[in-house]
């Protein structure tokens, strides 16, 4: 396993995906974004994956803790669940947490609100869940399991589990914009939300290689290289 960080001062740069001109539409102006990733290659087995992972969470705790961040920060995972049968008692039952609570160990989140979202026809039970910066790579397993429907966010915002904030970050999350409305969408996550002093992660992975992507405001580039 080879693991390395790599820091892009022009999100835009970064992911080719990002289209400065879609971003003008969207918000108004061009949004100044960053970005601070934690890299592996050469992860041949679930042992490494989960290795991987662990590594994650502690290169960002560090790079938090260096810079007096977690006192500022609090750490929040947001979730959507899909309704495939809304007549189904069992999914009204389990909605997001009991449905996560059945492969892994939530205890330590403060789950907030569940809220019955729709967007492009499909229907989802979505939640925002704070954890503490320990629980970071716990956060992780759970994104990297389907990151079109799980990612976590950093934010000043202390409210992020009442129901009113929760339908604003999944509006931004899955919206009309995004040509697979049920999927996470990051650029528009992020041109809305950094410009406001949020950090967005992204994971992302493929058969040997995996990476967990925080995108912020350029302001705190000049913060974390100081």
């Amino acid at each position: 396993m080879k693991c390395w960080n790599e820091v892009e001062e022009d999100a835009f740069s970064y992911y080719k995906w990002f289209s400065k001109d879609e971003a003008i539409k969207r918000v108004g102006n061009l949004p100044n974004l960053s970005v601070f990733s934690v890299n592996g290659s050469m992860l041949f087995s679930p042992d490494e994956k989960k290795q991987f992972k662990e590594v994650c969470g502690t290169e960002i705790k560090q790079v938090f803790m260096k810079h007096n961040l977690t006192n500022v920060y609090k750490f929040y995972l947001l979730a959507a669940i899909e309704i495939k049968d809304k007549n189904s008692k069992i999914e009204k039952y389990r909605k997001v947490w009991k449905a996560l609570q059945t492969k892994w160990q939530l205890e330590k989140f403060n789950k907030g609100s569940e809220v019955e979202m729709e967007v492009g026809g499909t229907t989802f039970y979505s939640s925002i869940a704070e954890f503490c910066l320990e629980e970071l790579p716990a956060a992780i397993e759970i994104v990297s399991s389907n990151p079109k429907r799980f990612t976590i966010i950093a934010s000043k915002n202390s409210d992020m589990l009442i129901e009113e904030n929760i339908s604003r970050i999944f509006g931004k999350a899955f919206n009309e914009y995004n040509q697979w409305k049920d999927e996470v969408d990051y650029f528009n996550l992020s041109i809305h939300l950094c410009p406001k002093d949020d950090i967005v992660f992204r994971w992302g992975d493929s058969l040997e290689e995996a990476e967990i992507a925080t995108i912020f405001k350029r302001d705190i580039l000049t913060l974390l290289n100081s």
